[in-house]
């Protein structure tokens, strides 16, 4: 899957639901003008497991960034989070998952294949240099790319 492929499923959504994880490395800056570019005009909301402070530097809305392991006010964003996600059921949600493996899967990773598994729909886009794998339950609707993330989204 492209970036330009990428940049349509995010188009076709409604809502787009972002993870980023522990393998993001490299240009920072021109992966995070990126995301801000593909999210610009679309209801979404970020989960990531570092650099918030990066995201919204970028010019993301803090209000839908949630940074469970370096927010120290992280529980107020996260409960945000949870009710922006419980608005997300029966719509055309996008899920992408972004350089995430197994450091912390109980945080993105497994609740956002469950969050797939439950809307039918929703399409899943996982990019992922180490761990793309898909499960089951949501390779239907889903597209695994085994590549770095920042390099995909900082190729041109």
């Amino acid at each position: 899957m492209t970036l330009e492929e990428i940049r349509q499923e995010v188009q076709n959504a409604s809502l787009v639901l972002v993870g980023l994880g522990e393998e993001l490395t490299g240009d920072m800056a021109a992966f995070y003008q990126e995301l801000k570019g593909l999210l610009e005009h679309k209801d979404y909301f970020i989960v990531t497991l570092k650099d918030r402070e990066r995201l919204e530097a970028a010019g993301l809305a803090p209000e839908q960034i949630t940074a469970p392991l370096v927010d120290p006010e992280g529980h107020e964003s996260w409960e945000k989070y949870l009710h922006w996600l419980s608005f997300t059921l029966n719509q055309k949600l996008c899920v992408l998952e972004l350089g995430v493996g197994f450091a912390h899967p109980q945080l993105v990773r497994f609740p956002f294949e469950k969050t797939a598994y439950f809307n039918k729909k929703s399409r899943y886009i996982r990019v992922s240099g180490k761990f793309p794998q898909l499960s089951e339950e949501i390779a239907d609707r889903g597209t695994s790319v085994k590549e770095d993330p920042v390099k995909l989204f900082t190729a041109n």
